[in-house]
């Protein structure tokens, strides 16, 4: 027995074999220095480019290699393989959906976070992260006017948290209540809403969509019409879901109006504000988030419009209490991190144990770069908007579709001389425009996105990047429009 102690012993003497420090030095360098390179040149590079699976499993499929591999050849790799066959979601001139476009003091932050691997979800082991997340959504509840005692917790992204919000809104239901509670939403939601409720085992019947105006706004009468009507036939109106920033248009509902329909019919509202909500920040924006700090709950994701790298979102819930009511579970393995009555446990706040330090960037931009730099963002970002619809509105051959806001604009191409008198005119404009959008993408020169408004495709810029110039928006307006009338002098059809 002895000897077999003696042997462990020498065995284990000395930690795992793991390269060096003057071996990372040299690794870690070369990842640096790459890295502020393609930060530095990044509108001189391609949006990216597409590739198929077959295409993909001829470069990448291999088997993982035995022994490891030096690590200047596994970086050549990266940077040949993987980032050339990629979209750059940071690129000034990707548009699309609602992307990214994070400063690289976040970068930095998101670096020290990944570096010291702090977990995040229980204060005795990660008390110093976790105070400086308390301060951050202090921050944050600042910005939207929210109450001192409402609480939170950073989240993956605004899927998480809406899915979270949702839970603490149903825990305020009795069981047996469960089954006949209707949710309502706006039609112009965000599709993790309806995850959501999936995940919840809600039923189809129990998330009703609400018609909206011309503006795309929530139209209040009718979600006043369908509450009457559910509780008429005996359903349960429990939670509304509005939009400030919805994804297809940038539209905010008006959540001081809904907020008034909520208080009176006793609806738990959640405010998913993922996009919209760092606009609080510039005067000329807040005005229509009027009503928002009256919520029940909000959703709202940094790493959207604030700057931040992927990932962090955040979920605020004003009766503070409601989230550890919802998720907390102390099994008999974790009995040693009960916190002491001021302090926090953020896994006890949401549906993650393990958590990474998901603050630490946030507070590093915000005390680097100051408020007023991301203020100046978000007002630039609408100016922008502002100055593409402007460009669009020059030329006879787009038309709006929804004009600006927040940042995004919507709009069409449609050929010099053609009237739409038919369906089929429609639909042949429809699959101009979405030809339009993969054509640009394969230029390489810019990535804009897809939308159906009205039953009508309409191509959409959404503005979130401090990179993004006037130049790059005439580039894009200009390539659109080029692409629009090489494609249009192809059709069979002619007006």
């Amino acid at each position: 027995m002895n000897s077999r102690l003696d042997q462990l012993r020498r065995e284990l003497a000395a930690p795992l074999a793991h390269p060096d420090a003057a071996s990372l030095r040299q690794s870690s360098q070369e990842c640096l220095e790459w890295v502020l390179e393609d930060f530095a040149t990044s509108a001189e590079h391609s949006v990216g480019r597409y590739r198929s699976r077959p295409e993909l499993e001829k470069l990448l499929r291999e088997r993982a290699p035995e022994q490891g591999l030096e690590f200047s050849r596994v970086f050549a790799e990266f940077t040949s393989k993987i980032v050339p066959n990629s979209f750059r979601i940071n690129h000034p001139r990707f548009l699309a959906f609602i992307p990214a476009g994070p400063s690289f003091i976040s970068v930095l932050g998101d670096w020290l976070c990944s570096a010291t691997n702090y977990f995040s979800g229980v204060w005795l082991e990660a008390s110093a992260p976790s105070q400086v997340e308390l301060i951050v959504l202090d921050w944050f509840k600042v910005f939207l006017g929210y109450p001192a005692e409402a609480t939170g917790v950073l989240t993956s992204g605004g899927s998480e948290a809406n899915l979270t919000g949702l839970v603490v809104a149903r825990e305020a239901l009795r069981p047996e209540d469960r089954r006949h509670a209707v949710v309502y939403v706006t039609e112009q939601r965000h599709g993790s809403v309806d995850r959501a409720a999936k995940i919840m085992g809600l039923f189809p019947d129990q998330v009703r969509a609400v018609p909206v105006d011309a503006n795309f706004r929530l139209h209040v009468p009718a979600l006043v019409e369908a509450i009457h009507q559910d509780r008429a036939a005996e359903r349960l109106p429990w939670a509304l879901v509005a939009s400030a920033g919805a994804t297809n248009t940038g539209t905010v509902d008006p959540l001081d109006a809904l907020a008034d329909v909520c208080q009176r019919e006793g609806l738990w509202l959640h405010v998913d504000a993922a996009y919209g909500w760092p606009a609080v920040l510039v005067s000329t924006e807040r005005p229509a988030f009027d009503g928002i700090a009256r919520a029940d709950s909000i959703t709202l994701d940094p790493h959207k419009w604030f700057a931040q790298t992927y990932d962090v979102g955040c979920l605020l819930v004003r009766d503070g209490k409601r989230l550890p009511q919802a998720f907390r579970i102390r099994p008999e393995y974790m009995r040693d991190v009960e916190p002491a009555t001021d302090e926090i446990n953020f896994a006890d706040h949401s549906l993650a144990l393990t958590r990474r330090f998901r603050a630490l960037k946030i507070w590093f931009s915000v005390k680097v770069l100051g408020i007023q730099w991301h203020r100046e963002l978000i007002a630039r970002c609408c100016q922008l908007a502002d100055f593409a619809q402007a460009l669009l509105m020059q030329s006879s051959r787009f038309e709006i579709l929804s004009p600006r806001q927040l940042s995004v604009i919507c709009f069409r191409y449609v050929p010099t001389g053609f009237r739409v008198v038919s369906a089929e005119d429609e639909q042949e404009l429809d699959r101009l425009n979405m030809a339009i959008v993969d054509a640009a993408r394969a230029s390489g020169r810019a990535f804009p996105s897809s939308t159906k408004l009205n039953g009508r495709v309409a191509l959409r810029l959404c503005f979130v990047s401090w990179r993004t110039t006037s130049s790059d928006v005439e580039m894009v307006v200009e390539l659109i429009g080029t692409i629009g009338e090489e494609l249009a002098k192809k059709s069979t059809r002619r007006h």
